[in-house]
């Protein structure tokens, strides 16, 4: 994760199965990054909840790029979703654990 002043690598899980990257609040306020709005979310358990969250600068794969993040609570696993997934153009192989280019579907032709 990153601000264009900090920058702090850290290890996500990653969960296509998850709409937003979600890291620690005390991680993120650490680097000064500062809520921007609260999103509702049903967490892993099946719980509604509401996370604080902001866009952010994330560097995967020697390439650096936006996405929204969501500020996790105490017991939330920090995660990488499916949203910046696609915007890095990455899928997930799940036998060899690793991430992968994906075909990107853009605008239809007549």
């Amino acid at each position: 994760m990153e601000r264009p002043e900090r920058r702090q690598p850290v290890e996500l899980l990653v969960d296509s199965g998850s709409t937003y990257t979600g890291v620690a609040a005390a991680l993120l306020r650490g680097l000064s990054v500062v809520p921007t709005e609260r999103r509702r979310v049903v967490t892993i358990a099946g719980q509604l909840a509401e996370r604080d969250a902001a866009e952010v600068l994330i560097t995967l794969e020697g390439r650096t790029l936006h996405t929204v993040c969501l500020f996790g609570d105490a017991g939330d696993l920090d995660v990488l979703d499916a949203y910046t997934l696609e915007g890095f153009g990455l899928g997930v192989d799940p036998i060899q654990r690793k991430l992968i280019p994906a075909l990107q579907y853009g605008a239809a032709t007549a």
